[in-house]
């Protein structure tokens, strides 16, 4: 199981998940508007919500958490990931408007991707362990 961790990039994979998150967001909304028109009705969604926050929170935990046992030590992608989920539950399950739900997930999505990418760049740059 370790091996596969080692193989597999999991920031960039929790990257992925941030994007796919954010174009879920956009892009839903504006698909179940024209469904009717299509003559077809979607209205529970939250299955498909709930899963794909726990995917980012499971990759992100994954990936952010071996980034700084193994790497570098560094609290500032953890610190980003923790305020960056926290914006996305804000606008999950909190937001009373709807321009604020969609800049909670957005600006959420947002600093969870920068949170992977400094993650990805702080393992790269540690300086105990030799990278090629």
């Amino acid at each position: 199981m370790e091996n596969i961790f080692k193989r597999m990039n999991l920031d960039t994979l929790g990257i992925g998940a941030s994007i796919i998150c954010a174009v879920h967001c956009a892009l839903l909304p504006l698909l179940f508007a024209a469904l009717p028109l299509l003559g077809m009705e979607i209205t529970e969604h939250a299955i498909l919500e709930y899963c794909l926050l726990l995917f980012s929170f499971v990759i992100g935990c994954l990936a952010l958490g071996l980034g700084y046992w193994r790497h570098h030590r560094r609290l500032m992608p953890l610190l980003l990931f923790i305020a960056g989920f926290a914006l996305l539950l804000m606008g999950h399950f909190w937001a009373e408007a709807v321009v604020l739900e969609y800049a909670a997930i957005c600006v959420g999505a947002g600093v969870i991707m920068a949170a992977h990418f400094i993650n990805q760049r702080q393992r790269h740059s540690c300086k105990v362990h030799k990278h090629h």
